[in-house]
């Protein structure tokens, strides 16, 4: 999945006065079923988690409370990127609290690290699933100049250290290398040069699958041989309203794996838009099949049908 944030709109719908606490459960409520049957399943979290409710806020510092990320949970996610440009917005307690916080509810993180021992420990995350070993490496281009606070780390776009890392997930013989970048230019709907010179670099090391997130608009798809790459999975969870960046989509990749053989069985782009207000996320075939028990205004359904025209102007440019 995209890009998971969590604008103050948003704060406002989850939060519930009586109980003073926060579920953003109904965002997942149409799509949770489908999500909670893969295998493995990772999306962006481009907010930090804080402990204290002064520290809650969106965009352009995000925090969120821990109820935002239990309904993540719930809804079926095993791993979360957390490097990107949001992930010093709240200082030390952001980044130290959000890989507490998700390791607490048996999630793992990727990408930040509360300390230089964290680091050498977590550096290279390794998946065991179906008896098949995963290494998974999440960079960012930017904290959108915000300084790391010390001891602290958020792996940033770095050639040697791309290089280094899928040499030793290489060395491990992991049957899978996963790498997920955080880069690109915000509402491009085409990947740019730098996107694929980052792109080139991974693949060309060792990656067989190349997820990106950022640019807040889904951009094409591309499969070269068993390798798969998508420059960016568009807003999965937002309050964003710049054109086209209130969908993004479910990625459903199908891979199989005998021996030094891969092959890519399928790949389903599943289409979704999240309703203004209330913010759930609705899969769009579903919806038009009359599959969604949902009563849209006149104007959304409007809405969620320019946004499905150009999400299929945008899969003609696929390369699959």
């Amino acid at each position: 999945m995209g890009d998971i944030m969590c604008h103050s709109s948003q704060l406002n719908v989850y939060h519930n006065k009586k109980t003073n606490s926060f579920s953003a459960d109904q965002s997942f409520k149409y799509v949770s079923e489908r999500l909670q049957s893969f295998d493995l399943l990772l999306g962006n979290l481009e907010t930090t988690i804080v402990p204290k409710s002064a520290d809650y806020s969106g965009y352009p510092r995000f925090g969120a409370p821990i109820g935002f990320l239990e309904s993540v949970q719930k809804a079926g996610f095993h791993l979360l990127s957390t490097a990107n440009n949001h992930s010093a917005d709240k200082g030390e307690i952001g980044i130290d609290f959000t890989i507490e916080s998700i390791f607490k509810l048996n999630m793992i993180p990727l990408g930040t690290f509360s300390s230089e021992s964290d680091y050498t420990k977590r550096r290279h995350v390794k998946i065991n699933k179906n008896d098949l070993q995963i290494s998974i490496f999440n960079y960012t281009y930017s904290t959108n100049g915000i300084k790391v606070p010390k001891g602290r780390i958020v792996r940033l776009l770095d050639e040697q250290l791309i290089v280094s890392d899928l040499a030793e997930a290489k060395k491990d013989r992991s049957h899978l290398i996963i790498v997920w970048y955080h880069f690109g230019k915000e509402y491009s709907e085409e990947p740019n040069d730098e996107q694929k010179r980052w792109v080139t670099l991974a693949l060309e090391n060792g990656a067989d699958i190349v997820l990106g997130g950022h640019p807040h608009v889904v951009q094409r798809f591309e499969r070269q041989d068993h390798k798969f790459i998508a420059y960016s999975l568009g807003n999965f969870l937002s309050a964003q309203n710049h054109p086209y960046t209130d969908g993004g989509v479910i990625l459903d990749l199908a891979i199989e794996i005998t021996g030094e053989q891969k092959k890519i069985v399928s790949i389903d782009l599943i289409p979704v838009w999240v309703k203004p207000g209330s913010y759930e996320i609705i899969p769009i075939h579903d919806f038009l099949d009359g599959k969604v028990p949902i009563d849209l205004t006149r104007q959304n359904v409007l809405k969620l049908k320019q946004y499905h025209q150009k999400w299929k102007q945008i899969m003609e440019r696929n390369r699959l």
